[in-house]
């Protein structure tokens, strides 16, 4: 991505050096002149297609991204060398915010498309020369174009990366449950194992027996379990074992009467028990290492940690938005944590947020998600709660730390309290609005004097 962006940049910069001064300044002139007008416009035709709509009917989005898309038109068409490099960031941030929305590159591309149709009328409005308005048209789609590209690339690298957090956060969702389907799988696993055992005892033919691959363990490790634990090396151990299994239970199930020497018998009996027992640690291993680290668990607290924040919130407000349900979220901060870090030291400042994030769990129901966000800050996102439910949870919360008693390690009680700042979801499909809101109603807590839930209110 790196490489690409230099390269954008000496292509953009190239544009403009090989353009002449004259035709740069009728651009950023049809820019400023025209802007108001190509927005309007431009929104009038995108509107008419369901998909857009989709995004863009909330009153709030129309009116900001008018103004914003105006903005953008004369920017671009005003760019001097000069501000290249900062254009170009722009544009990842729109793309980025594009990601976070849903809004799919398809609808962009068709977007400025409609804006480049729109502008050959408007410039050949204008006074002047035909053979400059053709060379404007031109400097001025080439500029459209190239920032549409780097916003087009942006896009698709960042979606790049939200998908590979919405599959980590389904597989999340499949393990959550990790030690019940540990101890589900090991018990299939022995199951397998018993019955091969008892038709050895019983001197029963193996030919109706299924390998272990084909087995229900088997079967489950090959299509679910080897995705969840990809990367991970035991998950290559377990692979190899039941192959391994799998080509002696064949030369075995094959071989004539096999089995009926005692030596053979008492030799695949304990081969089989060996790589059956490795297969089950190596299985426990591999649910705890993914309990500690990658499913988006924070080891510390128990709590989902923030690089699940962008799926859950799109997921959420999707469903806020079709059900015409609740959506609201909870920003707090620890009161004076860093001063009590300083004081008493990290343990205790450890002991101090697990015991925090216990009152979370406490206080907040099924259907709600609690992230660390950072340090002694949380993010708590509450489905279908009104803002009277909102603010009686925040409060539940910050009164149930207050009375938490936390000692020091030379016996003192330390003080504790939450500062909240809350928010309700008002139909803005970008999640980053509704936490920047809480945010905002978080630092009025603090200066409030803290210990304290804010609701966010919009100016009128």
């Amino acid at each position: 991505m790196e490489t690409y962006l230099k390269n954008m940049k000496a292509e953009w910069v190239n544009l403009l050096e090989r353009t002449d001064e004259r035709i740069r300044l009728i651009a950023a002139e049809v820019g400023k002149n025209h802007a108001r007008q190509l927005s309007q416009e431009f929104y009038t035709v995108v509107l008419t297609d369901s998909q857009a709509a989709e995004f863009l009917s909330n009153e709030q989005v129309e009116r900001q991204l008018k103004a914003a898309l105006a903005r953008w038109i004369e920017e671009v068409l005003a760019c001097q060398v000069g501000d290249v490099e900062r254009l170009i960031e722009v544009q990842q941030t729109i793309a980025a915010v594009h990601a976070r929305i849903g809004i799919s590159v398809e609808l962009v591309e068709m977007g400025f498309r409609v804006l480049k149709k729109l502008l050959y009328p408007v410039i050949n409005s204008d006074d002047y020369a035909p053979a400059e308005k053709l060379q404007v048209y031109h400097f001025t789609i080439n500029s459209i174009d190239l920032a549409m590209e780097v916003m087009s690339r942006a896009f698709s690298f960042t979606e790049h990366n939200a998908s590979k957090e919405d599959e980590n956060y389904r597989i999340f969702s499949l393990l959550e449950n990790a030690e019940e389907e540990k101890e589900r799988q090991i018990a299939s696993l022995l199951a397998w194992e018993i019955d091969l055992v008892y038709r050895i005892v019983l001197d029963a033919d193996l030919g109706n027996s299924l390998s272990l691959s084909q087995a229900d363990f088997g079967l489950w490790f090959n299509h679910k379990g080897r995705h969840y634990f990809s990367g991970i090396a035991e998950a290559g151990h377990i692979s190899r074992l039941i192959q391994d299994i799998d080509e002696v239970f064949r030369n075995t199930r094959e071989t004539s009467k096999a089995l009926s020497n005692r030596s053979l018998r008492t030799k695949f009996l304990i081969q089989l028990r060996k790589n059956v027992s490795q297969i089950s640690t190596l299985l426990r291993e591999l649910f705890e290492e993914v309990s500690r680290h990658e499913v988006g668990m924070d080891v510390l607290t128990r709590l989902l940690n923030r690089r699940f924040l962008p799926t859950i919130f799109k997921r959420e407000i999707a469903q806020a938005k079709r059900a015409s349900t609740f959506l609201s979220v909870l920003v707090i901060d620890v009161d004076k944590f860093k001063q009590i870090n300083d004081t008493w030291g990290h343990h205790t400042g450890d002991e101090i947020l697990r015991k925090v994030s216990a009152a979370f769990y406490d206080n907040v129901r099924s259907n709600d998600y609690v992230f660390r966000y950072g340090g002694d800050e949380f993010v708590i996102v509450l489905t279908e709660a009104s803002e009277f439910d909102t603010t009686r949870i925040a409060e539940r919360i910050r009164s149930r730390v207050e009375k938490t008693v936390i000692k020091s390690p030379d016996g003192q009680t330390i003080p504790l309290s939450l500062s909240i700042g809350a928010a309700m979801f008002s139909g803005h499909p970008d999640y980053e609005r509704l936490i920047q809101a809480a945010d905002e109603a978080l630092y009025i807590a603090k200066k409030r004097g803290r210990n304290c839930v804010e609701l966010w209110k919009p100016s009128s």
